[in-house]
């Protein structure tokens, strides 16, 4: 079964090593990742944002740690689809 995790990375450069977040299961496999880029700046409250998500790939180091291929802010918000260890992804 894929799992889906939905976290902040904080800012970090593309290649820059990120921890998935405590408590979740190791990564056996990758299948996909989406970042939703945030915005800082608040413009005396009338600013409105639209935060569409952008493609990113995601890279396995470790059972615990991926690499994006993107930048990332603190106000972004990754969305991380892989298949945990000891799991199998059914048809």
């Amino acid at each position: 079964m894929a799992l889906v995790v939905t976290f902040a990375p904080g800012a970090k450069s593309a290649g820059d090593e990120i921890d998935i977040p405590s408590g979740f299961p190791a990564i056996s496999e990758i299948l996909g990742a989406t970042l939703f880029k945030g915005h800082a700046v608040d413009e005396d409250g009338t600013a409105s944002y639209t935060i569409g998500p952008t493609s990113v790939t995601a890279t396995k180091v470790d059972a615990n740690t991926i690499k994006l291929d993107a930048d990332t802010t603190a106000e972004d918000l990754l969305v991380l689809r892989y298949i945990a260890v000891g799991e199998v992804l059914q048809p």
